[in-house]
């Protein structure tokens, strides 16, 4: 198998669309984590279970 076309000028334009594909995947997957953390958190915050507890909570230290 020949590689000395990964050294050939011609063929960095596709390296480095590569490298953008791969920065591009990894933002995804940080965009997915955050989208996730978001929504467990606003889940966390709206369950009617734990905002009672929480009222409870914040009754009882006034």
């Amino acid at each position: 198998m020949n590689l000395n076309w990964i050294f050939d000028m011609e063929a960095t334009p596709i390296i480095g669309a590569s490298l953008m594909i791969g920065s591009s995947i990894f933002m995804y997957i940080v965009a997915f984590l955050a989208v996730m953390a978001i929504g467990g958190y606003l889940t966390y915050r709206t369950s009617p279970k734990r905002k009672q507890r929480r009222e409870d909570k914040r009754n009882s230290e006034r």
